[in-house]
């Protein structure tokens, strides 16, 4: 070598000669990106926006019709107008309206709620016994439940609601801490129950003693004297607050001067609404407060502050009464974080130990430092773009620690065999450095606009992709800095191991792939070149077979996979019309069959350690009632909780006055049932026809269960009219149905505030008298003049089924059939497709007003879809610029992306043999894995274009470009798949939706290497033929002249020592 070493020049050989620069560079990265580490809000998973405004209308006492004719339609009309706008949802159940409108995106979600507060609150025609419209943005996390706080030991309704309002309040006090909610409590109500026959003793009506209440249960200011000795308010007080209060209450005063007072004609109770309550925990009366984030607050400081205020509370508490933390997310949420760091350090050693096989040990640290800067390059940036450290971008990062080192295994690699050749020195290490950094920056480059892609995209997905590509993006764009700055820098520092006495495995490895490529490889790649067509004909044989897998079933699809939980829940409604009471039995029934399932995997397991940890059931409403079961974890139980879950419905099978009984062991990622169906129309009987006839063909499919329609048979309803004869005695019909009303669902006399809790006083019959048909018939009517005659003299009723609930969308009646399906049975798109193709032709054809289309689920998955498919166009475009400019051509970057696809050959299978589904996050692993076979592609095409430019034929360029590419292209398919190993061999529910992404980038990486070293070269010489039309125009857009097409001795070609 010359003792005279020339000067090194660019920017790589000013940061090469500039350890300092260098040095201060990377500490800068590493020490901001350890800041971005520490202070990045955490989570569960990311952030599902949900832009929607809600419009809830209560209206007591009304049935669903009523609603929708009085509330629901009128708010439709008033904000259907508005620009914005996606969609308008609307619901009537018995006593209240809501009307739910979706915002459409690049629209601001307060603009839109100000717009439709002026509309309703334009609305003048709402029924007068409506209340005031409740407006309210659904915005933030889907994930926002941190932890449950339950309270037990108190046996008295009313302590224990007022106590646990104010350990509510106390913990919405706590720093960090912004909302917390009560479950398992009826609401507060004062009832003034009067019978008839009080009212016609002393001539008063319902109507009269809630308007005398009014007048006197009141304060009223009365202004200021103002005297000369200051100023002196004045005040009417009489505000009753308790049952004794309005006992006192003067009601009228007789003729004789005896005065009657509330308290002598009515009973009041002081106490809760006449709904059913049941609130147990673990056999224990109690209610729960259940503690949420939002989508600015941390879950783990969350949970530190509420575990901490509740061991402190407990001390202060009487003996027998308790708090108890349980549900507490951020214990899984810690505890999955770490699973996948530990992953994600397990992927970088086995990097490592990959790296100081192929590599040199110290080439192979240094590789590895530049991992870290690049990881840690991608947390700097996090908060900036709002990506949270969540499960989804922590994955992002594992996926990246076998992708971020390719580029500086490629600088590594050609600056070491460079070395080889020259000798070691900067300029060596500089030049090999440069020889392919133009190259290598626009692989990496590829890849990172293929995930950059991903960031157009919107809907329900779109929060998983956007965090897995902003981290990728970053996460390569600082091993591009790392690579080409500080890299070269490093090597330069070393010392030269070239001729050292020393032999490690690197060099055993060396030795051996080198024979490997000059005896095994060099020969059989000329072959498949000399027979390229049959070449091409196998490897799209291979694609067809692939389609036919999936096209078959052999290889499953489930788009939106349920994400398990340490949890199962269930949750139950009683048809409309049943008693009340029956709630609470079925709720028994429930708890008593999970503690004998409990008790029997205990038995077929021979273990006596509990598999439940925690078990809450409550009542709501009276009509629907909800289990919360925590289970213990899952290295800590023999059953996982879909097994559970699936038991537990069996063991209970049907119950007779329910009209849903659902479980579930996990979230729907889709947002809803894998089925969901609707049915739209104005005549609603033919659409309840049509939902129960598909109802019924659904329940057909084996795998198909808890098949539901929103159409369900409402209570009777008692249909009242005037009696012609009775028109003339000038009662209205208004008269009558505020009459019944009152005495029936009872007059609201007024609502008072006692501490944080608002009390309804109700003025209404007993409750005996409101039993039965026979209380209508017995009730009598006040005529306008005073009198009193019988409910049959004047009126008459019709008895009728009506409707649970009424359901609208953008204006049209619309009925909602969903289903739950067994993915490892039945396909979705198996159930969707027959039912469209096979069924609902049929329908419509007899019920020719129906209109039909998915939603739910199934709409979100087709949205998605077609997200991804948009993306990937715009990734596709991007692509081949980022190609054409390194390889100045117009056609070699088609070459290298028709190679794209056959990668999906080894995804597939990939999902055979480890025996998972599709998901939409297993297109996220292709999308990487598109953008790393382009990336070895280009380099591959580059070198084969640099040989045929030194005048080598086609095949001989292929051949002698695939054994200098061999090792780096084997290397950095190696470094992803061992880097992505540690998640493949993960049990955990963790990481189960995780996998399938890992499953398609690794396996899909092995084979696509496959693709790059053989199938790309047969390629590249089939479409440059000489003396082909094809070829000269390949030559002609290629800017190169074609190379000559003699074929390759493969035998007598040496193993290049050259990039």
């Amino acid at each position: 070598m010359s003792e005279t070493t020339p000067p090194v020049s660019g920017l790589i050989g000013w940061f090469a000669t500039n350890h300092v620069a260098a040095n201060l560079l990377m500490v800068f990265i590493i020490g901001a990106g350890c800041w971005g580490l520490f202070t990045t809000k955490r989570e569960m998973f990311p952030e599902v926006q949900i832009d929607q405004v809600s419009v809830r209308v209560p209206y007591l006492g009304a049935a669903p019709l009523e609603v929708e004719e009085g509330v629901v339609i009128r708010v439709e009309e008033a904000i259907k107008s508005i620009e914005g706008i996606s969609q308008i949802s609307s619901s009537a159940f018995e006593g209240m309206g809501e009307v739910v409108a979706e915002i459409e995106d690049g629209y601001e979600l307060e603009t839109i709620l100000d717009e439709i507060k002026l509309a309703v609150d334009g609305i003048s025609t709402f029924p007068g016994e409506s209340e005031r419209p409740i407006i309210s943005k659904r915005s933030g996390n889907r994930w926002g439940g941190v932890m449950n706080v339950q309270l037990t030991g108190l046996k008295n309704e009313a302590t224990m609601k007022d106590f646990v309002e104010r350990i509510r309040d106390e913990i919405t006090a706590l720093e960090g801490v912004s909302y917390a909610s009560v479950a398992g409590t009826r609401p507060f109500e004062l009832s003034i129950e009067i019978s008839e026959d009080s009212l016609r003793q002393y001539g008063l009506t319902l109507n009269q003693v809630a308007q005398v209440i009014r007048l006197w249960s009141v304060d009223i200011p009365g202004g200021t004297i103002r005297s000369d000795s200051g100023d002196i308010r004045l005040r009417a007080k009489g505000q009753a607050y308790t049952g004794q209060e309005f006992e006192n209450i003067l009601l009228l005063t007789q003729p004789d001067g005896t005065r009657v007072r509330l308290g002598d004609v009515a009973t009041i109770r002081d106490g809760f609404a006449e709904t059913e309550s049941y609130a147990f925990f673990d056999g224990e009366r109690s209610v729960a407060v259940m503690v949420s984030a939002s989508e600015n607050e941390n879950p783990i400081e969350i949970s530190e502050a509420v575990t901490a205020y509740v061991n402190e509370r407990n001390q202060t508490l009487p003996d027998g009464i308790q708090l108890s933390v349980w549900g507490d997310q951020s214990v899984m949420l810690k505890d999955r974080q770490e699973s996948m760091a530990i992953n994600m350090l397990i992927g970088a050693c086995l990097v490592f130990i990959l790296l100081g096989i192929f590599l040199r040990l110290k080439i192979a640290i240094w590789v590895i430092v530049g991992l870290v800067v690049a990881v840690l390059g991608g947390f700097m940036l996090l908060e900036a773009v709002d990506v949270s450290i969540n499960i989804m971008s922590l994955f992002a990062f594992i996926m990246v620690v076998g992708i971020v080192v390719d580029d500086a295994i490629i600088i590594a690699e050609s600056a070491y065999t460079e070395t080889e050749r020259h000798g070691y020195s900067v300029h060596s290490i500089v030049a090999g450095a440069q020889r392919v950094a133009i190259p290598a920056t626009f692989g990496v480059l590829t890849t990172i606009a293929v995930f950059g892609a991903m960031l157009i995209q919107s809907g329900h997905t779109s929060a998983f992709s956007r965090n897995i590509a902003w981290v990728v993006v970053f996460a390569l764009t600082f091993s591009l800095i790392e690579s080409k700055l500080i890299l070269p820098s490093h090597l330069a520092s070393m010392k030269s191991a070239h001729g050292s006495s020393k032999k490690g495995i690197s060099e055993w490895v060396d030795v051996r792939l080198k024979s490997f490529i000059e005896h095994r490889y060099r020969p059989f790649l000329a072959f498949t070149i000399k027979n390229r067509w049959p070449t091409l004909a196998f490897f799209v044989s291979l694609v067809i077979l692939t389609l036919g897998l999936m096209g078959g079933g052999y290889v499953r699809m489930n788009w939106f996979p349920d994400m398990q939980m340490d949890y199962v829940m269930a949750q139950v409604e009683l048809q409309d019309g049943a008693p009340e009471q029956l709630i609470v039995g079925i709720v028994e029934e429930m708890e008593g069959s999970l503690i004998e399932l409990e008790r029997e995997i205990q038995t077929e397991h021979g273990i006596q350690r509990r598999i439940i940890e925690h078990s809450f059931a409550f009542v709501q409403g009276g009509k629907s009632a909800q289990f919360n079961v925590e289970l213990k974890p899952e290295d800590e139980r023999p059953v996982s909780g879909k097994e559970l879950e699936n038991r537990w419905r069996e063991k209970l099978g049907d119950i007779a006055g329910t009209k849903k009984l659902s479980f579930s062991s996990g979230q729907h990622s889709g947002g809803g049932p894998p089925i969901a169906l609707k049915l739209q129309g104005y005549n609603y009987r033919s659409l309840e026809l049509a939902a129960d006839e598909l109802v019924s063909y659904l329940q057909t499919f084996n795998g198909v269960y808890e098949v539901e329609s929103s159409n369900n048979a409402g209570p009777e309803e008692l249909k009242l009219r005037i009696r012609p004869e009775a028109e003339t005695l000038g009662i209205t019909l208004v008269d009558l149905a505020s009459q019944v009303r009152q005495a029936f669902y009872g007059a609201e006399a007024q609502r008072i505030q006692r501490g944080e809790s608002e009390v309804r006083v109700m003025v209404r019959y007993p409750e005996i008298d409101r039993k039965s048909i026979g209380n209508l018939e017995n009730m009598w009517i006040r005529l306008p003049d005073g009198r009193e005659v019988p409910f049959s003299a004047v009126a008459d009723y019709e008895l009728t089924t009506g409707y649970s609930s009424m359901q609208r969308v953008d204006g049209r009646r619309t009925v909602s059939v969903t289903a739950n399906l067994n993915p490892d049975i039945v396909q979705v798109g198996e159930v969707i497709g027959k039912t469209a193709t096979q069924f609902m032709p049929e329908l419509l054809a007899r019920y020719p007003t129906v209109k039909y289309d998915v939603t739910g689920a199934s709409e979100r998955q087709n949205e998605s879809q077609g997200q991804f498919l948009r993306s990937m166009l715009l990734a596709v475009l991007l692509l081949y610029a980022l190609i054409a400019i390194p390889l100045k051509s117009y056609v070699q970057p088609l070459i290298i992306m028709f190679i794209i696809p056959f990668g999906m050959i080894g995804a597939v299978i990939g999902h055979m043999i480890v025996g998972i589904p599709i998901t939409s996050l297993s297109s996220l692993g292709l999308i990487a894995l598109a953008g790393v076979v382009v990336n070895d592609a280009i380099l591959m095409v580059d070198h084969v274009n640099k040989r045929t430019e030194a005048g080598y034929s086609a095949p001989d360029a292929a051949v002698e470009a695939g054994a200098v590419r061999f090792r780096p292209i084997l290397l950095t398919s190696l470094t992803t798949f061992f880097g992505l190993t540690p998640v493949l061999l993960e049990t955990s529910m963790a990481a189960q939706m995780v996998v399938p992404m890992a499953v398609s980038l690794s396996f899909g990486i092995i084979f696509s290497t496959v693709i790059t070293l053989i199938f790309l070269p047969c390629l590249f010489n089939i479409l440059g033929e000489r003396g082909t039309t094809f070829g000269k125009f390949i030559a002609f857009w290629s800017n190169r002249p074609l190379p000559s097409a003699a074929l390759p001795d493969a035998t007598n070609q040496p193993v290049a020592q050259q990039p």
